[in-house]
This record gives structure tokens, C-alpha cells and sequence, in this order.
């Protein structure tokens, strides 16, 4: 006769038997370690920029002054045609154009498919947004040029539309007497932004508690005096950052004696601190050119400057290595090794920095004089082309393009886009020199954009729109870097799961 075990407890005691056997068998054959999580690498693709947008600060328009606003879209239309170029993508064409930032449209200044447009800003408009979706999102590009005849304003300003972003570096502007600066923070998202301006002058990092924890609303621009966060500071390089949101961040720097206007520009974005950057297209002429290089880090940077010019690159003497204290920004005067002629400053370091450089053009005995800004750059190349959204060929002015190859030999294409037809032109850039690069006027229009597109195989170049004109009580200059476009995103691959609906793909 068979005995069973009908207690609870014997039942609970065998099992227990046997898991603490299992366990033990466990702990006796497998080595005593916390299990290893390895990450599973996710596939990415290209996609090609579906929506696009960027802010134009501040439209002056009164008695004195006029503001142009341009935007293009080049879409696929700058594509080379090989694997390097821009992603190709059957999408619908688009469209692109400007609208105010507080909502509503603007009449004439809208249009289907890649293309460029010019929109005059009316008085009191306020800040502006360049928007594109579609076909005419990838590589968006927009410029404001502002020209002022009398007043403070007196000059040519320009400035790059800015897109939203988390960081944008500046370095330019001072709060001294005769000099005010301002910086200009756009929120063109739907969400709330949190902001930081964090500034750097030459005694070291600057203590501004009214520039930490900005708060700024969806659809808001607000501005902020340079000399009223920090009275008495030189020179600066300003870091804005977004703990929260995105922001589109502008600094314009405007110089006076007394009443007699120096100049106004607007201060580029400059590349975030590495250790190599490239200011590419100092312009020429008589005047200053002051070297501004920040290391915002806690190191002190010793930098080694080399000049790159028409005739090839070389080491200025006595200024070869710079000394730069951590969080500081030292101020180096280039123009005695300039010559008069527009340089590129190529900046290595073994610590983080960047820079930018300060022209003050001094016309005739009796004329008045003008400043523009050139800033650390990123290069262009054959899957991100540039593109000048307006060059100016008016009576009496002068539209170049800069071209810098700090490495190898550049070939870039130079096109036209839409409406202007025109055949396309190769510029070739021996390496380690700058090349100044006289725009040619394209048919009875006043403006035209402009495709910037390295070939397959080109070695890095960097690009710089320059604008000159002869005006009657003296020069008038500007000029901007042409960014890389925006012509693709990564994005996962995803495959069909049940459970969740998509998930990423292997």
C-alpha cells in the first residue's frame, strides 16, 4: 500500500527541498557576477528634412533704414548626383515662406516648391519666421540685411536667420563706453523655453544673475542689454543655453563716438569650442582686426595661430602661440600680419576654444567708418551644400563669396536658384589659401540666391558672403558665414510589434 503526503507542511517542506538543490546547483556552476546588459545597437537611415524654421531678429525699418528679408529653399536642387550628396526623397514640393512671429501672414511673401523669395519689412512688423515643410524644407536658408543711411544704425548689417537649438556660442560685442549690445532670444516652438546667458569677458567667466533662468513664452522674443548685465566689460563671448525648450539666438553689436556713428553689425554664431576651429573670411581693407578667442573651460589654452591668405598659409611672427586663461577672452591684434587683404585664422589648441574676429574699416580722411564681425565656422561639404539666400547686385555694390580650404584642394559648384535661370560655374580652391570670389550679375533682377556645393572628393571648404558699397560719407560692409545645410535626419528603423505598436528594429 502506497503512503501519501497529505500535510501541507511536508508538501511545502519538499518543495522548498528541491529549489534550495536547484539554487545551490545554481550557485555551484555559474560564476558569482551581476548579469552583463549589452546594448543592441539600432539601425538609422536618412530622411530628409520634413519641416524647417528660423527666426530673423529684428527688422529696423524707419526714416533711415530699409530691411530685406530672403529666404530659399533648394530642396533636392542642389543635389550632385553621387553618394555624397544630399538624401534624395520622392516628396511632395513644399512650401516656404515668412510669417510674423506672433502668428498671421504676410502678403506675397509665400510660394510652393524649392526657390528663393525677397520680402521688405514694414515698419513696426517685428521679428520674422522663415518657415518651409516639405519638399522645400531641406537646406533652408534665410538672411536679414538691414541698410542704414544716418543714425546710430549707419551701415550694412546682416545677419543668418537663426533655427531653434539648445546651445549657440558669440564671440563679439562689448558693454564699454560707445558700444551697446544686445542679445535677441526667439522661441518659434510650441513650448516654453528656459534660458541661459552665460558670458565670458577678459578677467574670466561673469557673474549675471538677471541673464540665468529666462523664461520665454511659445511664439515671444525677448532681448537683452549687454551693458545693463554686465556695465564696463571690453570684450565678450556669450554661450546661450536652453535648460528647457529650444531658443533662436541673434547678437547685435552697435558702435558710436559720441554721436558719430562707427558701425553696427550683427555678431555670427561661431562653432562650439573644440580644438581646431577656423575663422574663415576676415574682410580686407584699411583698419582693425582684433582676434577674440575664449577658452570657457576650466584649463588655461595655449593656441597656435596660423593666418590663411591668397598667397598660401603661414605662422605669424611673434604670434605664432597665444596663451589663453581659462574662462577668459584675449584679444589679438591680426592686422599688421593681415596686409589689407581678407585672411582666414586657422586656431589649434589643446584645450576647447573658439573665436572671432572684429573689423573696423576706416574709410578717407573725413569719412565715417564701419565694422563687421567673422566668427569660428563649420565647413561645407558635398552632402551638406550652402546657401546664400540673397546676393545683392544693385548699382554699386559688390556681392563675393570667400572660399577657404584649410586642408586639401575645394571644388565647389555655384548655382543659381530658381526663379533666376542660369548655367552653374566650378570654383576650384588650392588647399591652405583663401580665394576671393567676385559674384557675377545674373540677369535684370536686383537679387538672386546662390548654391554653394562641394563636389565628391573636395577637401573641406568654408564659405563667407561678403557685401560692399561705396557709399557717399563712407564704406559700407558685411558679411556672414554660409552655413552647412540641414538636409537629412537620422532616424530608427522600426518594425511591426503587437505588443507596442512599433518598436526599433534590429
Amino acid at each position: 500500500m502506497t503512503r501519501r503526503l497529505t500535510q501541507p507542511g511536508a508538501v511545502l517542506l519538499i518543495v522548498l527541498t528541491v529549489l534550495a538543490g536547484g539554487l545551490g546547483a545554481a550557485t555551484a556552476t555559474t560564476p558569482d557576477r551581476q548579469p552583463v546588459l549589452r546594448a543592441v545597437p539600432i539601425e538609422t537611415r536618412p530622411v530628409p528634412v520634413a519641416r524647417a524654421g528660423a527666426a530673423c531678429p529684428d527688422p529696423v525699418v524707419d526714416e533711415e533704414s530699409a530691411t530685406e528679408v530672403a529666404v530659399a529653399a533648394p530642396g533636392s536642387l542642389v543635389a550632385p548626383g553621387d553618394a555624397d550628396g544630399p538624401v534624395r526623397s520622392e516628396v511632395p514640393p513644399g512650401r516656404l515662406g515668412l510669417e510674423p512671429l506672433t502668428g498671421g501672414q504676410l502678403s506675397g511673401a509665400s510660394q510652393q516648391a524649392p526657390g528663393s523669395l525677397t520680402y521688405d519689412a514694414l515698419p513696426g512688423q517685428g521679428p520674422l519666421v522663415a518657415r518651409a515643410v516639405d519638399g522645400s524644407a531641406p537646406g533652408l536658408a534665410a538672411s536679414q540685411l538691414t541698410r542704414s543711411t544716418a543714425g546710430a544704425m549707419r551701415g550694412l548689417a546682416g545677419v543668418n536667420c537663426a533655427a531653434s537649438g539648445t546651445d549657440a556660442w558669440f564671440v563679439g560685442s562689448g558693454a564699454v563706453v560707445g558700444q551697446r549690445g544686445r542679445v535677441y532670444l526667439t522661441n518659434l516652438e510650441a513650448a516654453p523655453a528656459v534660458v541661459d546667458v552665460l558670458l565670458y569677458g577678459p578677467d574670466g567667466p561673469i557673474d549675471a544673475p538677471d541673464a540665468r533662468g529666462v523664461s520665454i513664452a511659445p511664439g515671444e522674443q525677448q532681448v537683452r542689454l549687454l551693458d545693463a548685465l554686465a556695465p564696463g566689460v571690453e570684450r565678450f563671448a556669450i554661450h546661450v543655453h536652453a535648460r528647457q525648450g529650444r531658443i533662436a539666438a541673434a547678437v547685435r553689436d552697435l558702435q558710436v563716438d559720441g554721436l558719430t556713428p562707427l558701425g553696427a553689425d550683427w555678431v555670427p554664431v561661431a562653432s562650439a569650442p573644440t580644438d581646431r576651429v577656423v575663422v574663415a573670411g576676415v574682410p580686407g581693407g584699411a583698419g582693425e582686426r582684433r582676434l577674440h578667442i575664449v577658452a570657457p573651460g576650466d584649463s588655461d589654452a595655449i593656441v597656435r595661430v596660423r593666418l590663411i591668405s591668397g598667397s598660401g598659409a603661414f605662422a605669424p611672427a611673434g604670434l605664432d602661440v597665444v596663451e589663453v586663461p581659462a574662462g577668459s577672452v584675449t584679444d589679438v591684434d591680426i592686422a599688421p600680419f593681415a596686409g589689407g587683404e581678407p585672411v582666414s585664422v586657422e586656431l589649434s589648441a589643446d584645450a576647447p576654444v573658439t573665436a572671432g574676429v572684429l573689423t573696423r574699416l576706416t574709410g578717407a580722411p573725413g569719412e565715417l567708418g564701419e565694422i563687421a564681425y567673422a566668427a569660428a565656422a563649420s565647413p561645407l561639404r558635398p552632402a551638406t551644400p550652402g546657401v546664400v539666400a540673397q546676393v545683392r547686385q544693385d548699382k554699386g555694390v559688390t556681392s563675393a563669396l570667400l572660399l577657404t580650404a584649410p586642408a586639401g584642394d575645394a571644388t565647389v559648384e555655384l548655382r543659381a536658384l530658381p526663379p533666376v535661370s542660369a548655367p552653374g560655374s566650378q570654383v576650384r580652391v588650392p588647399g591652405g589659401s583663401l580665394l576671393a570670389v567676385e559674384l557675377p550679375k545674373v540677369g535684370d533682377v536686383e537679387y538672386y540666391a546662390l548654391s554653394i556645393t562641394p563636389l565628391g572628393g573636395s577637401g573641406p571648404v568654408l564659405a563667407v558672403r561678403q557685401v560692399d558699397e561705396a557709399e557717399a560719407r563712407g564704406p559700407f560692409l558685411t558679411s556672414s558665414p554660409v552655413a552647412p545645410g540641414r538636409y537629412a535626419v537620422q532616424t530608427p528603423r522600426v518594425v511591426a510589434d503587437l505588443s507596442a505598436g512599433l518598436r526599433a528594429g534590429p
